[in-house]
């Protein structure tokens, strides 16, 4: 038995034993654990397959793992083991250490995964849509608007005394002669943007012509003549309004699609709000006050 007693014998009888343990008998999480072994299973093509997709279903994501052709899956096992590879690489070299930009990848995906799987939020009922936009009734007003044709006379380059002038004229033979509508083009000089409006809000007209000459378009009332001459960025403009309609806030029925979408909206953000806010409970907040140390002699 001295034979057993030898060191030499005894550390080869031991690294025999953990050989066998390791690769006979030890479990498959001990054997994972090889940086050099990417192991390949449904459950982690399963979870690949999610966060590619951006889905978080377990079930509907076997069920589709299960369908592949071949083929397919093929090509979804080489991006598997190519991306496994790469991270593993990255995280031998360090370089998740003290990196904003993937401490800040790694909120992002938490905060994506926070928010749980919309399929399983209740259905809203009228009655939400109606708390949402009685809520948020000012969101839904709709602008007045404006339809109008107008004659253009630039004033960038020319005396501006006398433009106006030009245009006070040209707007005693319009109403003269009763012109319509539809015949605007006739007149004026061609502009920037567009002859006829129609249906345009006051932030829209404004855009074309500056806020000056929108503000004052809104205020004119007669319908049955030409009118001005109205000073815009460009010149003055000989306007004919065809018809306009105040601001209202309108029936939800009118906007119905846009509130269902802004309360979903808001019902996803709390319940991602919700499940982050669960997260941080489940950590203690320790302030650390900062310690000052006196210079030597200075006390």
């Amino acid at each position: 038995m001295s034979f057993f007693k030898e060191p030499l014998v005894q550390f080869v009888v031991l690294g025999l034993a953990l050989y066998v343990f390791i690769n006979i008998l030890a479990p498959d999480n001990l054997v994972q654990n090889d940086t050099n072994t990417i192991q390949v299973n449904d459950d982690r093509l399963v979870e690949y397959l999610q966060f590619q997709r951006k889905s978080f279903e377990p079930a509907k994501a076997l069920q589709m793992l299960n369908k592949m052709p071949a083929g397919e899956r093929d090509r979804l096992i080489d991006n598997y083991v190519r991306d496994e590879a790469l991270y593993r690489e990255a995280l031998s070299y360090g370089l998740d250490d003290n990196d904003e930009i993937i401490r800040r990848r790694l909120i992002q995906k938490m905060e994506y995964i926070a928010q749980g799987f919309y399929d399983n939020v209740p259905a809203l009922e009228e009655a939400d849509l109606r708390a949402h936009f009685d809520k948020n009734i000012d969101q839904y007003k709709i602008d007045p608007s404006i339809t109008f044709t107008h004659v253009f006379f630039p004033a960038e380059n020319d005396d501006q005394q006398v433009v106006l002038r030009q245009a006070e004229q040209e707007l005693s033979q319009l109403n003269r002669k009763k012109v319509d509508f539809s015949e605007a083009g006739k007149y004026g000089k061609r502009f920037l943007y567009n002859l006829n409006y129609v249906e345009r809000t006051p932030a829209f007209v404004s855009s074309h012509f500056g806020q000056a000459f929108s503000q004052n378009i809104f205020t004119l009332k007669d319908l049955a003549q030409w009118q001005g001459p109205i000073r815009s960025e460009y010149g003055y403009h000989l306007v004919n309004i065809k018809s306009t309609s105040p601001a209202r806030t309108p029936d939800l029925e009118e906007v119905a699609a846009k509130v269902l979408a802004d309360t979903q909206r808001e019902q996803h953000r709390d319940l991602k709000s919700a499940a982050i806010d669960k997260i941080v409970e489940r950590y203690q907040r320790v302030s650390q006050q900062e310690k000052h140390i006196s210079a030597p002699g200075s006390e």
